[in-house]
């Protein structure tokens, strides 16, 4: 199962990622970063932060939806609120707004980075190979990474996976009708 992709909160998470991390930052650590946050909301919260389709690439697990609006600037307020990337620096245009994101979303995206802080990209990553295990090791391309397989990581039982998938179809379902 995936789950939809909130391009305005990506945005706003990916802005809180660099202002935090004080500037300009590798668009992989980025990925990492955006990921554990989001896995940190789905086991704290039961809800990730910026959703969408988690994949595992030879580098370790990014979302794919976030790689593509790094490299795009096509996501609600991107080029308004980032720089396009420099080589593979991403930077901030200003001060962004947080209007889309809650103040545990907020502290979760912050908690991440002072977390990492110390770690180096490269360490960052080897990190991730290490401390996510539904991330599996792969060559070339990318495979999925079910959020059942973040969950069971979190020794979320059955019954616990079956509630929070229920839990995220009734919210989608939901946001059709209200969309």
């Amino acid at each position: 199962m995936n789950l939809p992709n909130n391009a305005k909160k990506s945005t706003q998470a990916v802005a809180r990622l660099i202002e935090t991390s004080g500037g300009p930052i590798d668009y992989l650590r980025i990925a990492k970063l955006v990921y554990l946050a989001d896995r940190e909301s789905i086991f704290a919260r039961g809800v990730p932060i910026v959703g969408g389709h988690y994949y595992s690439m030879r580098l370790g697990p990014t979302i794919g939806e976030v790689m593509t609006f790094v490299n795009t600037g096509r996501a609600p307020h991107w080029k308004e609120t980032i720089k396009p990337r420099i080589g593979n620096k991403v930077g901030l245009r200003g001060k962004p707004q947080y209007n889309a994101l809650s103040e545990s979303e907020l502290a979760i995206l912050d908690s991440v980075v002072n977390y990492h802080s110390t770690r180096t990209t490269e360490e960052l990553v080897e990190w991730c190979h290490v401390n996510c295990p539904e991330f599996q090791q792969v060559d070339q391309g990318r495979k999925p990474i079910e959020i059942e397989a973040i969950l069971k990581s979190f020794k979320k039982s059955a019954k616990q996976i079956q509630k929070f998938i229920q839990g995220v179809e009734e919210i989608t379902e939901m946001d059709k009708l209200l969309a």
